[in-house]
């Protein structure tokens, strides 16, 4: 129906699928509407769609308007893109003629020197840490080389690094210039271990090291030349050069014997001077004695782990002969030729023995390594005679003097032995009231001096009183100072000739005829040898602190013994062993550092006149008895000062062994319960003590090692 309208319609346009559907919807309605609705609705339609027309004009009309526009330059536009649509497809033939170009240039299998130069630029930034590791080198070294300490073995590690990197890369610049400051820094660290070897005081540990070191070194900064050949002669070298230089420290007083040999020279009347000679050489000797007994004994260690394990075959001349073949001949002519200019001025018989005994030792030290000059001193030209002196025979030089130390050793040991003996009975025998003062005074912190002398004047014999336990305090003291006595001076002397605790440069002043020791030296030998003393007489202390006490009333000294072995067994008769080495090892070492540095200081002012003669030395021997007695005073009652707390523990220990288990007990106990000054009851009756029987006991003792060393 609405085809067949449409066609009636409008026979000529086309089919139209609005038109169509419009005109199906006029087809169903009545006439009538046709005729009374329809024209409204269309109107209203008309006008809704101009309205929607006009906003629609209003709202996008400059869209529009540029719509328009550019669809007027189309027909421009148009023939420009058809134009550069033409010349793209003629450009792209010659594009990929130079694509391919490129691609032949600078591909995988071409050989451009600007990809070289490209890769070798992005290795090196890929490797430039590495780089950098390896130019920071030569400064790593410097910087372990100049710290201290140096660390040796990591700067050799780090050197041995640096020659494998030389070894692997030998064209590379780069590691030849951080070789060549690695070598500047290595051959700085050979300079300072040689500086080394050059030390005053150069111990064998130390050179051992040091050697050590420079074997590992030498090799690789010198190609030429041996390490068994050069080490050797650098150490003698170095070591020589040390001694010298602390030789040429004594010359103000070569310039004062130089002096007194012109004086010699130009005197007209008999020559009586040279103590200021006979101060230089003793000391030029003692100085050799120390340094060539070091070089030689110090070489003799270290050339073992120098020595080559093979010979050379193929050398025509074999093997260097080593140098310390020659070397001790040339120091002993050095130490010869010394004695031949300046001994001469020394006309007196005992300093001149006493000088040539000292140069006998000295060539006694160097014989014990092989190295014994003894014969040489027979070709001293003296200019005088000497007649009846044990130096003038030939073979007395050497037999006499170097043989009768080692047969005199066990008299001389007894004669120690018997003089401490005998002073320490005395010493114990005169001071037992002191003693046992002090025990009763220790034993409880509440008592008082007062109260003891009260309880004691009580008693029905005061002098029997003051004197119990008289036998155990004297067989204690006097047997723990024979052996205090005798091992002392077997320490001190065996000290003095190996050097083992140091040797003092200068000689020992005129009121002691003892070995020089160092301070350490001293401290040390004194507190070893107490302690011994200490130990092996530690049943009689107990016995005599138990005998003295008021806590036990013991008949005799062997019911004391057979009580406190029964109780408490034989560890009953070390009791307080610990306390009395905490007592006697510091107060001994002390006691002979005090009293060698009083002794050394009071008879530098007291000796400072010399002269000459039999009557000055009286004078001497009387002055150096005083001397000798004041600085043991002094030094037994500094040292009581100090090792009192330890004696105080030690008594409360002995006396009361249940109560006070060990030394920190007891300690605490007494700080705590009676407070510090209890560890210093006592101190006056034992630093009184202390210090008279130092001083009677080691006068007695000084003196009587100088009438037997006079003899």
């Amino acid at each position: 129906m609405a085809e067949a309208l449409r066609d009636l319609l409008a026979p000529d346009q086309a089919n139209d699928p609005s038109a169509l559907e419009y005109l199906a919807y006029l087809a169903e309605q009545e006439s009538s509407s046709l005729q009374s609705s329809e024209p409204q609705v269309l109107s209203q339609t008309s006008h809704s769609l101009l309205l929607a027309v006009q906003a629609l004009s209003k709202r996008s009309h400059k869209p529009v308007v540029e719509s328009a526009a550019s669809h007027a330059s189309l027909r421009t536009s148009l023939p420009t893109l058809a134009q550069r649509a033409s010349d793209l497809v003629q450009a792209v033939p010659r594009l990929d003629a130079q694509a391919e170009h490129f691609s032949s240039a600078f591909g995988k299998a071409s050989e451009s020197k600007l990809l070289a130069r490209r890769k070798q630029a992005l290795l090196l930034l890929r490797n430039s840490e590495r780089l950098v590791d390896v130019m920071e080198m030569p400064l790593l070294l410097s910087s372990a080389v100049s710290t201290a300490p140096v660390n040796h073995s990591s700067t050799l590690e780090l050197y041995a690094h640096v020659r494998r990197l030389a070894s692997l890369y030998p064209d590379s610049p780069l590691v030849t210039s951080v070789l060549d400051e690695a070598d500047a820094a290595i051959r700085q660290m050979a300079a300072d271990l040689i500086g080394t070897l050059k030390a005053p005081n150069l111990k064998l540990a130390a050179a051992v090291r040091t050697m050590g070191w420079l074997k590992r070194i030498v090799p690789d900064l010198v190609t030429d030349a041996s390490t068994e050949d050069a080490l050797p002669a650098i150490f003698l070298v170095c070591r020589l050069s040390t001694l010298l230089t602390t030789l040429e420290a004594l010359e103000p007083l070569r310039d004062l014997a130089d002096e007194e040999r012109l004086r010699k020279d130009k005197a007209t009347s008999t020559w009586s001077g040279g103590q200021q000679t006979e101060r230089y050489l003793k000391r030029f000797i003692e100085i050799f004695r120390e340094q060539s007994f070091n070089i030689v004994s110090v070489f003799k260690s270290i050339n073992s782990s120098l020595a080559s394990h093979g010979n050379d075959e193929t050398d025509p001349l074999g093997a260097l002969p080593s140098p310390m073949a020659d070397f001790p001949l040339h120091m002993v002519e050095m130490l010869v030729e010394t004695l031949r200019i300046y001994l001469p001025t020394v006309k007196d018989q005992t300093s001149r023995e006493s000088i040539l005994t000292q140069v006998l030792y000295c060539a006694g030290s160097l014989g014990r390594l092989g190295a014994d000059f003894g014969m040489l001193l027979a070709s001293i030209a003296m200019g005088i005679s000497i007649a009846g002196s044990p130096t003038q025979h030939n073979g007395a030089v050497v037999s006499l003097p170097m043989t009768e130390p080692r047969t005199s050793r066990p008299a001389n040991s007894a004669r120690h032995f018997i003089s401490g003996l005998g002073s320490g009975v005395t010493s114990a025998v005169l001071l037992q009231p002191l003693d046992l003062l002090k025990t009763r005074v220790q034993q409880s912190g509440s008592s008082s001096l007062s109260a003891t002398l009260r309880d004691l004047r009580q008693s029905q014999s005061l002098v029997k009183s003051l004197w119990r336990g008289t036998v155990p305090s004297a067989l204690r003291t006097g047997f723990g100072s024979a052996l205090y006595f005798t091992s002392l001076n077997a320490i001190r002397q065996h000290a003095h000739q190996t050097g083992i605790l140091g040797r003092r440069l200068q000689t020992q002043g005129r009121s002691s005829v003892l070995p020089s020791l160092t301070n350490s030296g001293n401290l040390i030998s004194g507190a070893v040898a107490r302690t011994f003393a200490g130990f092996v007489l530690m049943p009689l202390t107990v016995i005599k602190v138990r005998f003295e006490s008021s806590l036990y009333s013991y008949p005799s000294i062997m019911s004391a013994a057979n009580d406190i072995r029964r109780t408490q067994g034989w560890r009953g008769f070390f009791s307080g062993f610990g306390a009395t080495a905490f007592r006697d090892a510091p107060y001994a070492g002390m006691y002979v550092l005090f009293y060698e540095m009083l002794k050394s200081r009071l008879g530098s002012l007291a000796s400072k006149p010399v002269a000459s003669g039999e009557g000055p030395t009286r004078m001497q021997a009387t002055l150096a008895s005083s001397v000798n007695f004041t600085s043991a005073m002094f030094a037994g009652a500094a040292c009581s000062i100090v090792s009192n707390p330890f004696d105080a523990v030690k008594t409360r220990i002995q006396l009361q062994p249940l109560e006070y288990r060990n030394i920190w007990h007891a300690w605490y106990k007494m700080v705590t319960q009676e407070g510090i000054r209890s560890l210093w009851d006592g101190l006056a009756l034992r630093m009184s003590r202390k210090a008279m029987s130092s001083a009677l006991a080691w006068t007695v003792y000084e003196e009587l090692i100088r009438r037997a060393g006079a003899r």
